[in-house]
């Protein structure tokens, strides 16, 4: 805040408004930056020396890192059958850096040493541009993602000096779930790419979507098996404060079908067979030998690109790298270990080495290992000497033994509790089929309590939002009651259109949707799966309409468009203004119509300057603008729109109080006027010749500011714009 008024301050020096004071009354200095820092990644067959050349080659031959950026330093990161690398090029003085990783041949972040200036501002540029920019970055760095992004959202504002573009992953004109995406952060002046983190899987394969089933078919299987079940809804009128209620439909299961055969997809079994240590070559060979040794070939960086050269401090961290230990060579000393019971059986995943000053050689490895399949599920988190593989640290999560609940008599003893408590009310629940499920033990997990959850239902449909819980545990003890019921509700009769009837009016009005998904398995190879899936619904029971939770109607979200929608300012001589405003997301009003001549209310502008500003100011109270206001027959009218509208002068002295500058408007006599309709001896003269320096008011050809005149909608944004770009060039 400090910096932004004295920022403000050299505008208002600047613009020759004042006649004569002490910059010092004015200034109030302090300064804000902001600097991070980032990491990389990368895997290949050939020495780790000449692993670490090939990554800092391909960063090195996509990003320009300044020569004067010459202390170098890196660590590494070995993690589901991929080797990355984060690397770090610092100035000497040591307090600012570019930062880049790597991992295969895709940077998956890029961080460079930038400052934020933390004041309002207006950019050149629209958001079209930034994305071009952002996109055309992107694909220079990773060429293989070329062609398969797809924008998804973008943020410029006036009080950022960063643009923030959002790509997602596109195969086909299709979405890819699962994980794939780029984000672009840009400065909104330059265009400069500043910070940029990505996640993407490598080698992956898509089948066609021309053969996938039509949303007759697929729906036709989708309403075949689905089960719905209707809820009571209660809500408040807003209007009279009562309670009312709507009757909902909803699914009770969803399912995710193969687009090209209609039948359940398999990939959520295959993501559990992948997940078992058992299916990987842990050294002894195994089903997926043959498998992951493609993959590394396919993963396989030949030599470094070429026009690269290396300095001796990156030469040398390559060469110290390669004495240090592999994650298999390290596994083997893991395994021989006294205490931490790790087998070959185990699979060595996140394997990183970085600086560390507790290790002996200055380097560590951290790593987990882990085994999981149908007897054993355990994880060993280790720190050691990235040299000679002392163990520094390590932990594996305990089981704690005790007694399996006997659902039996849990449920024995909580329906004793419900009448107990809730005698009164306990005929209208029905015990939730849960309660009486098997006991759930997994492993050394073992179920030692339950909660038995009691559903309220009405006219044999159930009360979302109304139940009882108990909960007892193995010992025979009730450890806590806890219940919602509503009352004085008045339910109806019940009556609501059949299920078959309801599935058929939710496929008219919706489609289902058809996408990629997948996922990395524990060597970092892409499963891929094209899917049909049906969007989160609810159908009122009634009128049968798609609704939201309470049952109320709702309609298909429209999204805020990046470029102005306003159609009525064409006309206007502000429309560049009103634009570029609205570009910097400034959207005080919503829809098509801007309704440029309109006049603005006072707390329409009071929202329009605190998001201009971002100072989170306090407005003057509405009984001083009211007294502001002349009632002596002028352009500005009587008082009796005095809380809605407000004059000229009442906006220039608002843009004085935002910036926190009002203590100075009361020295009139060190002002001259720069309109020549506000006399030296006018009271609100200081206000004037304020906001006329920081570039929020200007005089009109006829040199006059009219400061009893109503302000409209299209000369606020005009002030507003005039005194973001001040600022902006002022800073």
């Amino acid at each position: 805040m400090k910096r932004k008024i004295a920022v403000l301050m050299a505008v208002i020096l600047a613009a020759g408004t004042v006649q004569a004071v002490p910059f010092t009354a004015f200034a109030e200095v302090n300064s804000a930056a902001v600097q991070t820092a980032a990491s990389s990644e990368k895997k290949d067959t050939a020495s780790e020396e000449e692993q670490m050349k090939n990554a800092l080659a391909l960063v090195k031959s996509r990003i320009t890192i300044p020569e004067e950026y010459s202390s170098f330093s890196y660590s590494t990161n070995q993690s589901d059958g991929m080797r990355s690398y984060s690397f770090t090029w610092t100035e000497p003085t040591g307090s600012r850096s570019y930062s880049v990783r790597v991992k295969g041949d895709i940077i998956t972040s890029y961080r460079s040493p930038t400052e934020n200036s933390w004041k309002p501002g207006i950019s050149d540029h629209n958001p079209s541009y930034f994305t071009n920019k952002a996109l055309s970055w992107v694909y220079k760095v990773n060429p293989s993602m070329k062609g398969f992004l797809t924008k998804s959202s973008i943020s410029l504002s006036v009080n950022d000096d960063s643009v923030y573009v959002n790509f997602g992953r596109s195969f086909g004109g299709l979405k890819v779930s699962g994980g794939n995406w780029a984000n672009v952060t840009l400065n909104k002046y330059t265009g400069e790419v500043t910070e940029y983190t990505g996640v993407w899987w490598q080698n992956a394969e898509f089948v066609s979507a021309a053969g996938a089933l039509s949303q007759e078919n697929i729906k036709k299987i989708y309403c075949d098996e689905v089960t719905i079940k209707p809820y009571y809804r209660i809500y408040t009128d807003e209007t009279t404060g009562k309670k009312k209620t709507n009757i909902v439909y909803e699914p009770m299961n969803s399912y995710t079908y193969d687009a090209l055969t209609g039948k359940h997809s398999a990939m959520d079994d295959d993501y559990l067979k992948f997940m078992y240590t058992d299916l990987y070559d842990n050294g002894k060979g195994g089903p997926m030998e043959e498998e992951a040794v493609e993959m590394e070939e396919d993963c396989a960086e030949g030599s470094p690109a070429t026009g690269v050269s290396f300095t001796e401090e990156e030469l040398a961290a390559a060469a110290d790298l390669s004495t240090m230990l592999t994650s298999e060579q390290f596994k083997a000393l893991a395994v021989k270990d006294k205490y931490m019971g790790i087998t070959e059986k185990y699979l060595v995943k996140n394997f990183n080495i970085e600086k560390n000053d507790n290790s002996e050689c200055g380097f560590a490895i951290t790593c987990n290992m882990i085994i999981n399949n149908k007897t054993e599920s355990r994880t060993v988190v280790i720190t050691a000497d990235a040299k000679s593989g002392k163990i520094m640290s390590f932990y594996t999560y305990s089981d704690e033994s005790k007694a399996e609940i006997n659902v039996k008599k849990a449920t024995t003893l909580a329906n004793a509790a419900l009448k107990y408590y809730y005698g009164d009310i306990a005929d209208e629940y029905k015990a939730d089929a849960a309660n009486s499920a098997p006991v759930s033990s997994s492993g050394s997990y073992k179920e030692t309590s339950r909660t038995m959850r009691y559903n309220r239902y009405v006219n044999n449909i159930q009360v979302s939002g109304n139940y009882i819980n108990v909960t007892v545990n193995s010992a025979g003890k009730v450890t806590s009651v806890s219940a919602y019921h509503d009352k004085d509700v008045d339910f109806g009769d019940g009556l609501i259109i059949n299920k078959e009837t309801a599935l058929k009016l939710l496929c008219e009005q919706q489609d289902m949707e058809l996408y990629y998904d997948g996922f990395l398995d524990l060597e970092s190879k892409p499963h891929t799966y094209l899917h049909y899936s049906m969007p989160s619904w609810r159908i009122n029971g009634v009128n049968g309409k798609l609704c939201d939770y309470n049952g109320k109607a709702v309609s298909k979200a429209v999204k805020t468009p990046d470029t102005c929608p306003y159609k009525d300012i064409a006309k206007s001589p502000y429309k560049s203004e009103i634009t570029a405003l609205y570009e910097h997301n400034v959207r005080i009003y919503e829809g098509s119509e801007f309704k440029p001549t309109e006049k603005m209310t006072f707390t329409e502008f009071t929202q329009l300057l605190d998001t201009v500003t971002g100072y989170g100011y306090e407005p003057a109270p509405l009984e001083e603008v009211i007294e502001d206001i002349p009632d002596d027959g002028s352009s500005a009218g009587s008082k009796t729109a005095a809380s809605e509208y407000f004059t000229r002068m009442t906006l220039a002295k608002e843009f004085v109080r935002a910036a926190k500058a009002e203590r100075f408007a009361g020295y009139t006599s060190i002002y001259k006027s720069p309109f020549t309709d506000v006399g030296s001896k006018d009271e609100n003269l200081g206000y004037a010749a304020l906001a006329y320096a920081m570039g929020a008011v200007k005089a009109g050809k006829d040199g006059k500011f009219y400061p009893n005149a109503y302000v409209t909608r299209e000369y606020a944004y005009h002030c507003a714009y005039n005194y973001l770009k001040a600022m902006t060039n002022n800073g």
